[in-house]
């Protein structure tokens, strides 16, 4: 009967372990993510990120000074996210990676995500 759970057991609080938010600058959209960025977390940043594509801005940014964990699901829908945005015409970059980004994208050799271009 997992209905029963309560919220001080800690058995649901993975709901809130990434927050994403977006901000507007002119023509340009910043994501901005905050905690653990991991399988449980992906839905609701593909939720995020494909609400800001649809608005079409001229570049995306995705602020991940805020991360304090990523796995691979994470890094996938990270990469799948530039492709994304690449596809539609849209400058794409990551920006302020966090430590743990930043490792785990050195470990998979593909830093090349982390670049400002």
């Amino acid at each position: 009967m997992s209905d029963d759970r309560t919220p001080s057991q800690g058995d649901d609080s993975h709901d809130d372990d990434l927050h994403v938010r977006t901000e507007q600058a002119g023509t340009g959209t910043t994501i901005i993510l905050e905690g653990e960025f991991d399988l449980t977390g992906t839905e609701r940043f593909w939720a995020v990120f494909s609400e800001a594509l649809a608005a079409r801005p001229r570049s995306m940014i995705l602020n991940a000074r805020g991360l304090t964990f990523i796995d691979s699901s994470g890094l996938k829908a990270l990469l799948h996210a530039r492709t994304a945005a690449t596809d539609a015409g849209v400058a794409f970059r990551v920006s302020e990676p966090s430590p743990a980004l930043r490792r785990l994208a050195e470990i998979t050799g593909i830093e090349d995500l982390l670049e400002d271009d």
